[in-house]
């Protein structure tokens, strides 16, 4: 995808928001939009058609432009350009994937325990060693945090597994790196990824997939109770229901 492309989607999404464009409402037309935003067709073209493929939008032959019903048909990706974008998602879809994502890790977190390979686990523990030398050296783990998690998803050996992980990841990248600037935080998250890593050793399905769940459950926690205490300051990713103010 081209990169005005992308500034375009963008651009149609902020006006969706900006102007509380209803499902079922009609959108200006590809020229309006070209228009509007100083583009070329060829770019707007291109995003509607991403738009229509992530079922945002539905283009009706001589009707016009649609906006959908994002929340019932919309796919899992739109979330993922929002945040690739840096757009706000709602505080409710948010909570809703760390629900989703607590549910999917456990899972994997069993199927590792029956798949993975001495060169997985191997794989693992150098990322937990690489993590242990940043928080010595007073450094964020964001980068290694994602890579334990999808390191045990890639050890279930189910490659499409880790594509939807991945996308989970994508999006709560804001929040993530609010979240590991705290090495308190950060030395906390390895200690528990020790403790899962030790059961995932043992072959311990349970053990493993009850320390993944008890980490996660505290992760969620956190974002919850920061969500609802403090929603003006951390906007920058997420955007209230109008009913939440």
């Amino acid at each position: 995808m081209q990169q005005a492309s992308l500034v375009a989607i963008g651009k149609i999404m902020s006006l969706v928001r900006a102007k509380r464009v209803e499902p079922g409402e009609r959108l200006p037309s590809e020229r309006d939009l070209a228009e509007r935003f100083d583009m070329s067709r060829g770019a707007i073209r291109e995003a509607l058609v991403t738009l229509e493929v992530m079922r945002m939008i539905e283009r009706k032959p001589n009707s016009g432009i649609y906006l959908r019903d994002t929340d019932a048909e919309g796919s899992f990706e739109t979330l993922v350009l929002q945040a690739h974008l840096g757009l706000p998602i709602k505080t409710s879809e948010i909570v809703q994937a760390l629900e989703l994502r607590q549910i999917m890790e456990v899972q994997a977190t069993r199927l590792a325990c029956e798949r993975a390979t001495a060169k997985d686990l191997k794989a693992i523990r150098a990322i937990l060693e690489e993590a242990d030398k940043r928080i010595k050296a007073g450094k964020t783990i964001e980068a290694e945090d994602q890579s334990f998690h999808l390191a045990i998803v890639a050890a279930t050996k189910n490659e499409v597994f880790l594509r939807v992980v991945n996308a989970f990841y994508e999006v709560s990248r804001p929040r993530r790196r609010i979240y590991f600037k705290s090495l308190d935080k950060s030395a906390d998250s390895n200690k528990d990824h020790y403790r899962i890593y030790a059961a995932l050793q043992k072959g311990d399905a349970e053990a493993a997939a009850k320390a993944m769940e008890q980490h996660l459950f505290s992760a969620a926690s956190h974002w919850k109770q920061l969500l609802a205490a403090h929603p003006r300051e951390l906007k920058q990713f997420a955007e209230l229901d109008s009913d939440s103010d």
